[in-house]
Protein backbone atom coordinates (compact mmCIF):
# COMPACT_ATOMS: atom_id res chain seq x y z
CA UNK A 1 0.00 0.00 0.00
CA UNK A 2 1.50 3.76 -0.44
CA UNK A 3 1.81 6.15 1.46
CA UNK A 4 -1.04 9.45 1.17
CA UNK A 5 0.77 12.86 1.54
CA UNK A 6 -1.86 15.72 0.86
CA UNK A 7 -0.95 19.44 -0.81
CA UNK A 8 -1.80 22.46 0.86
CA UNK A 9 -4.38 23.26 -1.52
CA UNK A 10 -5.80 19.87 -1.31
CA UNK A 11 -5.66 20.13 2.83
CA UNK A 12 -7.90 22.89 2.51
CA UNK A 13 -10.36 21.09 0.13
CA UNK A 14 -10.78 18.44 2.73
CA UNK A 15 -10.87 21.14 5.81
CA UNK A 16 -13.97 22.77 3.35
CA UNK A 17 -15.76 19.27 2.94
CA UNK A 18 -15.51 18.67 6.84
CA UNK A 19 -17.19 21.70 7.62
CA UNK A 20 -20.24 21.44 4.28
CA UNK A 21 -20.59 17.55 3.50
CA UNK A 22 -19.43 15.26 5.72
CA UNK A 23 -21.18 12.62 3.19
CA UNK A 24 -19.00 13.72 0.68
CA UNK A 25 -15.60 13.62 3.10
CA UNK A 26 -16.26 9.73 3.91
CA UNK A 27 -16.42 9.17 0.21
CA UNK A 28 -13.24 11.12 -0.63
CA UNK A 29 -11.58 9.06 2.30
CA UNK A 30 -12.86 6.05 0.62
CA UNK A 31 -11.59 6.33 -2.73
CA UNK A 32 -8.21 7.93 -1.32
CA UNK A 33 -8.02 4.52 0.75
CA UNK A 34 -8.52 2.82 -3.20
CA UNK A 35 -6.10 4.83 -4.58
CA UNK A 36 -3.39 3.39 -2.17
CA UNK A 37 -4.06 0.06 -3.04
CA UNK A 38 -4.09 0.80 -6.84
CA UNK A 39 -3.68 4.59 -8.65
CA UNK A 40 -4.79 3.13 -11.41
CA UNK A 41 -7.38 0.76 -10.61
CA UNK A 42 -10.77 0.81 -8.74
CA UNK A 43 -13.84 3.38 -8.06
CA UNK A 44 -14.10 6.77 -9.01
CA UNK A 45 -13.16 5.81 -13.01
CA UNK A 46 -9.64 6.57 -12.52
CA UNK A 47 -7.85 8.15 -16.00
CA UNK A 48 -5.00 9.80 -16.49
CA UNK A 49 -4.70 13.54 -17.38
CA UNK A 50 -3.54 14.92 -20.82
CA UNK A 51 -2.05 17.91 -22.15
CA UNK A 52 -0.90 20.63 -19.24
CA UNK A 53 -2.28 17.54 -16.70
CA UNK A 54 0.02 14.92 -17.78
CA UNK A 55 1.70 13.01 -15.16
CA UNK A 56 -1.63 14.02 -12.88
CA UNK A 57 -4.53 10.86 -12.82
CA UNK A 58 -8.15 12.31 -12.09
CA UNK A 59 -11.09 9.91 -10.05
CA UNK A 60 -15.01 10.81 -9.68
CA UNK A 61 -16.13 12.03 -6.56
CA UNK A 62 -19.59 12.90 -7.84
CA UNK A 63 -20.39 14.95 -10.88
CA UNK A 64 -19.09 17.98 -9.74
CA UNK A 65 -16.08 17.63 -8.33
CA UNK A 66 -12.82 15.75 -8.95
CA UNK A 67 -9.29 14.06 -7.30
CA UNK A 68 -6.54 14.74 -8.52
CA UNK A 69 -3.35 12.98 -7.78
CA UNK A 70 -0.05 11.85 -8.91
CA UNK A 71 1.96 9.14 -7.66
CA UNK A 72 5.25 7.08 -7.71
CA UNK A 73 6.70 3.90 -6.57
CA UNK A 74 6.24 4.76 -2.79
CA UNK A 75 3.37 7.45 -1.94
CA UNK A 76 0.14 9.28 -3.72
CA UNK A 77 0.09 13.09 -3.36
CA UNK A 78 -3.48 14.15 -3.55
CA UNK A 79 -2.96 17.47 -5.50
CA UNK A 80 -6.85 18.42 -5.08
CA UNK A 81 -10.61 17.39 -3.89
CA UNK A 82 -12.72 19.88 -4.97
CA UNK A 83 -13.96 20.93 -8.54
CA UNK A 84 -12.32 19.94 -11.71
CA UNK A 85 -9.21 19.90 -12.95
CA UNK A 86 -6.73 23.12 -11.86
CA UNK A 87 -2.79 23.02 -11.65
Amino acid sequence: MLRLTWTENALNDLDWWQQNDVKLLRKIIQICLEICKDPTKGIGKPEPLKFDLQGYWSRRINLEHRIIYTFDESQVTVIQCRFHYHK
